[in-house]
């Protein structure tokens, strides 16, 4: 009786320690071409301004398909006004995102083969909306450079920014990120605003991805910080022109086996520190190296731990190589 309830308690304890893998890793069989960005995932993100036209096709040009607007509660828009001159076909014809700021969903269905793809469609609240203390709807913003850095476009200030719910905070932007993620860590409430980049997502998509294809079974990417609000990045003392503050950076670790909340020992030396960090800042190298990211080339940082964190490594899409 005894021996069979140790054997009880050493089967409980292995289940629970078993690891459950939920990376998502569907591809789309026909990729779509989405405002210049090739997209091989069944789910992604579209940020759009009020009333803006923006292009959904397929990259092989040999499909048509079809879409349908849908409200974020799964309602059927209305969508007379938003259809492309093509009749509803997805391709070349642009298409109007609707004029109310808000998060739509966009199905589209290859006619070909019936595939199906999602297409979160969040309409930006405009950034002149924010007011003369910088607030948007009580959340603070701050205020953006009025000179772009070096006479960067890249750094002018972003047309709007995208309204958070909490119950939009577990939307997800592609396969294996959510719009949560990449919400700043100022202490404000609901309603939050954020700006992302989808070259970013596709960036932290391709990481992830080839590192389980080499064999790592990573589930998911930690994101420490992805967006920071002007008013937010110079209360922790950044940078002025931080590429997190237009929505195109995030600082990262991997958190696999044991998750803890800190980076896992990447190099298999039997402790977590700043190497680790080196590790993963090696991999995301090679990879820009073999060309893995096209024009979504930009900064990669390792960072130690400190009393506040443990190790990270920091990538952007500025679309110039940068190394520290």
């Amino acid at each position: 009786m005894r021996k069979s309830l140790l054997m009880m308690v050493a089967l409980l304890s292995l289940a629970h320690t078993s690891n459950v893998f939920s990376f998502e890793n569907t591809m789309l069989n026909s990729k779509l071409n989405i405002n210049g960005n090739t997209v091989p995932y069944p789910i992604f993100s579209i940020f759009v301004m009020p009333n803006k036209a923006f292009t959904v096709e397929f990259v092989d040009k040999t499909h048509t398909g079809s879409f349908q607007f849908h409200h974020a509660n799964g309602e059927a828009l209305n969508t007379s006004s938003n259809l492309p001159a093509a009749s509803g076909s997805v391709g070349k014809a642009p298409i109007l995102a609707p004029k109310k700021s808000g998060h739509y969903v966009l199905k589209t269905t290859n006619k070909q083969t019936g595939e199906v793809a999602t297409l979160n469609v969040f309409v930006m609240t405009p950034l002149n909306t924010v007011d003369r203390a910088g607030k948007l709807n009580g959340y603070t913003i701050g205020k953006y450079p009025e000179k772009p850095l070096k006479n960067n476009p890249i750094y002018l200030p972003p047309q709007g920014l995208v309204e958070v719910l909490p119950e939009q905070t577990d939307v997800r932007l592609s396969p294996n990120f959510t719009l949560g993620q990449f919400l700043s860590k100022q202490q404000q409430g609901f309603p939050k605003y954020v700006h992302l980049r989808a070259g970013l997502l596709l960036k932290l998509e391709k990481i992830l991805h080839t590192l389980n294809d080499e064999g790592h079974a990573v589930e998911g990417l930690t994101i420490m910080s992805g967006y920071r609000p002007p008013f937010y990045n110079k209360a922790i003392g950044n940078v002025q022109y931080s590429r997190h503050v237009w929505g195109g950076a995030a600082d990262f670790y991997i958190d696999q086996s044991p998750k803890d909340g800190v980076m896992d020992d990447l190099n298999k030396d039997g402790v977590v520190n700043r190497e680790d960090a080196v590790w993963l800042a090696n991999f995301i190298s090679n990879m820009s190296k073999q060309g893995a990211f096209g024009p979504r080339i930009g900064g990669l940082g390792i960072y130690g731990a400190n009393a506040a964190h443990g190790p990270f490594v920091h990538v952007d899409v500025r679309g110039t190589l940068a190394r520290w």
